[in-house]
């Protein structure tokens, strides 16, 4: 290499102006779309929760008045009582259940007990803002009203 070439390449400087100039642009445009992005960002909230066994909704669970409402057809499947809501996947109190407590105050479901393998459905909690339940061995899952099911899409 010529010594001349050398020379220009050591004292060249590592930025320009213009190059100065397009760097903070791009840096303004990605602070303008983050911040468009969030306040524009709404959260949506659901009433309850639904119940869904077998990726069919058959119970529902209300905020507004606490109240747990069996969808037709699935009677068999659910008992409730001062504990909470029993769900019997076989549909008759045979010694396999969940028990499903709703905390209405703050807005949360548990299962806080269950006969599946693993008990890993009882390691989970939903809230009214998102997040699931989901016992594979019993089919049932537990979703925030009206929010999309996380689980089968």
């Amino acid at each position: 290499m010529e010594k001349s070439v050398a020379l220009r390449i050591k004292n060249s400087k590592p930025f320009r102006a213009f190059d100065l100039i397009i760097y903070l642009c791009v840096a303004l445009i990605i602070a303008a779309v983050f911040t468009a992005v969030a306040l524009s960002e709404k959260t949506v909230d659901a009433a309850g929760f639904s119940i869904l066994y077998d990726n069919k909704v058959a119970a529902e669970y209300r905020f507004s008045d606490g109240q747990f409402t069996v969808k037709s057809g699935y009677e068999k499947y659910f008992s409730a009582n001062d504990n909470g809501v029993y769900f019997f996947p076989d549909g008759e109190n045979n010694g396999n259940y969940n028990l499903i407590v709703f905390d209405k105050e703050n807005k949360r479901a548990k299962i806080t007990e269950s006969t599946c393998a693993g008990h890993d459905c009882e390691t989970q909690t939903v809230s009214y803002s998102g997040g699931f339940i989901y016992c594979a061995p019993h089919k049932l899952k537990i979703i925030p009203a009206g929010l999309a099911d996380p689980v089968s899409g």
